[in-house]
């Protein structure tokens, strides 16, 4: 279609094109906020009062999202407050889980845990001083106070509260942040130090290279083929199929024959080469040319022909 700028700028003809080009089409409802085009798109997409997930939540338009606030609203009020409904029931879990532990009744898997997550929590902190009784105590009480899982997590915020507190005997020489084997309070002064995590050195740090490979040899030997003897099999592999291929094929191939040309005539150059045939003759001195002549007759005839 060309465009027509007289047509264009004419009100009838532009009005008449429009209408001829939108003759026909579907009418598809407008976007809007009332009823009437809510329940148009409605019927036209099949949105239907029903049970709703919160990931389908999220992924709604606005237009079908307002469809369900009026036509759906109580299946959508569920599906949002599945998220907030899921982490209570977690909550909730957690917090029978926790009181089975305080209460003496959890399993032999669930107690394991909770000694696995101590042990992991005095190698991060080794400036707690967990022989002290004083220690374990406020620990596990605050743990206990608000029935919360034995956790590394949970341990690291008792720890924190405790210590911010002045409840704790911590040991600054064992991190190297003073001298004291023991003190108490907030006032040390190294005392952020002693509220933070830090590695506890591990005996292996102070073997040589050898003396670790030794304790560990079998977990660190190497057992990888070297390159050199990898490349070295292959190439034998090879070979071996090569040949296994070789005996079992038919030796097909294309037949060569030997032509007899019969003596060839020595001395005596081609007619193209006379030239530099001229040329071997002119670098020989008197004497060379006729020992020549004397001991190679074609060379005698060669010589002249060129006369």
């Amino acid at each position: 279609m060309v465009f027509n700028p007289y047509i264009a700028t004419r009100r009838r003809f532009r009005r008449q094109t429009e209408d001829s080009a939108s003759a026909g089409a579907a009418k598809i409802p407008r976007v809007g906020v009332n009823k009437s085009d809510l329940e148009a798109q409605g019927e036209l997409y099949g949105w239907t009062a029903r049970e709703l997930t919160y990931t389908e939540v999220q992924e709604m338009s606005s237009s079908e999202l307002r469809w369900h606030e009026i036509y759906n609203a109580t299946n959508l009020e569920k599906a949002l407050a599945l998220p907030g409904v899921a982490k209570e029931r977690r909550d909730i879990d957690q917090k029978w889980a926790a009181k089975k532990i305080w209460d003496d009744k959890g399993s032999e898997a669930e107690t394991q845990a909770a000694i696995n997550e101590i042990a992991k929590f005095t190698s991060a902190y080794p400036q707690f001083i967990g022989s002290r009784m004083e220690n374990r105590n406020a620990l596990m009480g605050w743990l206990k106070e608000r029935n919360m899982l034995v956790t590394y997590a949970n341990l690291v915020q008792a720890f924190e509260a405790n210590a911010l507190e002045g409840r704790l005997y911590l040991n600054p020489s064992a991190i190297g942040a003073g001298s004291e084997s023991e003190v108490t309070g907030t006032a040390h002064h190294n005392f952020p130090l002693l509220l933070q995590a830090q590695r506890r050195g591990n005996p292996d740090d102070d073997l040589s290279a050898d003396q670790f490979f030794e304790k560990n040899k079998e977990t660190l030997a190497d057992r990888r083929v070297p390159p050199i003897i990898a490349a070295r099999n292959e190439k034998a592999k090879q070979t071996q199929a090569y040949f296994a291929q070789a005996a079992n094929a038919r030796a097909t191939g294309n037949v060569v024959n030997l032509v007899d040309y019969g003596e060839q005539t020595r001395g005596v150059p081609p007619e193209p080469e006379k030239y530099s045939f001229k040329q071997k003759i002119r670098s020989m001195s008197a004497s060379e040319i006729a020992q020549r002549c004397q001991d190679d007759p074609a060379f005698k005839k060669a010589l002249d022909e060129l006369k």
